[in-house]
């Protein structure tokens, strides 16, 4: 009986044991299907993989290849940084070293665009933009000090037809011999003659009444007869003549300057139409 019963204690052993085969048996045939299944997969996608393999590796190596080239770039730029830092310190250094020679460079520079911008170029006095300037100072200025100021314009008589006659080399000469000789006829610093256009001239005369203006004029229509500048064709003498209207006035404030230049102007108007070579007021 004892026996017997431990018999069937090793069956049941052995079933339990059968059991556990069977199972780790189905177990691993899951895993083999499992990893057929992989392997088909794998087979079936390989060429998929390889190809996205490949794109992977180009994209990387056209990155690596731009790195390179920007690494390149940023070397030559901090290499031209680098020598235009050199360049900015040696200029640096020279205009410390230099400075006062550059500075007095400047201003002769700044002194002749002063002189173009001011002066007229070919009878070398003052143009008609120094002319405005210098007026509207003045006529400030006398305004604060209630002094005269006053105004010549002056004009050559007939002057085209001395160019008509002489031809326009000869008229630039002509110009020129009346503006220096006009210039020299004025004897204070704060006299100023100017070029006012063509064949025109005009004076500004601060702290000078009508009086004073009429010597001023008298005296450059003499120096300008005493030239003797030859005009065959003048219909008022054989030599150059100058027309000349006068005007003076204490400015006010409130009026702009061009009130006295109108009335020399108009004065100038009446002694062209009294007949020329004379001096009206």
């Amino acid at each position: 009986m004892v026996e017997s019963e431990r018999l069937t204690t090793q069956e049941v052993q052995l079933l339990i044991e059968n059991e556990r085969l069977r199972h780790e048996n189905e177990a691993l045939k899951r895993e083999n299907q499992d990893l057929q299944l992989a392997l088909s997969t794998t087979a079936q996608h390989g060429d998929v993989i390889e190809l996205e393999l490949h794109e992977t590796n180009q994209r990387l190596k056209a990155e690596v290849v731009e790195r390179q080239r920007a690494q390149a770039t940023l070397q030559a730029l901090i290499e031209l940084i680098s020598q235009q830092k050199q360049d900015l310190e040696v200029i640096v250094q020279t205009i410390m070293e230099h400075g006062d020679v550059l500075d007095t460079q400047w201003h002769q520079k700044l002194h002749e665009a002063t002189l173009l911008a001011t002066y007229d170029g070919l009878t070398q006095i003052a143009n008609r933009r120094r002319f405005d300037d210098y007026l509207e100072q003045q006529w400030k200025q006398m305004a604060r000090e209630r002094s005269p100021l006053a105004i010549l314009l002056c004009d050559i008589d007939h002057f085209k037809e001395y160019n008509d006659t002489y031809g326009h080399l000869a008229g630039d000469d002509c110009l020129k011999q009346v503006a220096q000789t006009l210039s020299s006829s004025l004897k204070r610093p704060s006299d100023l003659v100017a070029r006012y256009g063509g064949e025109e001239f005009a004076a500004i005369l601060p702290q000078t009444n009508l009086e004073g203006a009429l010597k001023v004029a008298e005296f450059m229509q003499m120096a300008i007869q005493q030239l003797q500048v030859p005009h065959a064709q003048s219909p008022v003498t054989s030599h150059i003549t100058l027309s000349i209207g006068v005007a003076s006035t204490i400015p006010l404030p409130q009026n702009p300057a061009t009130t006295l230049l109108d009335m020399a102007d108009h004065a100038l108007y009446l002694a062209k139409q009294r007949g020329r070579n004379q001096i009206v007021y």
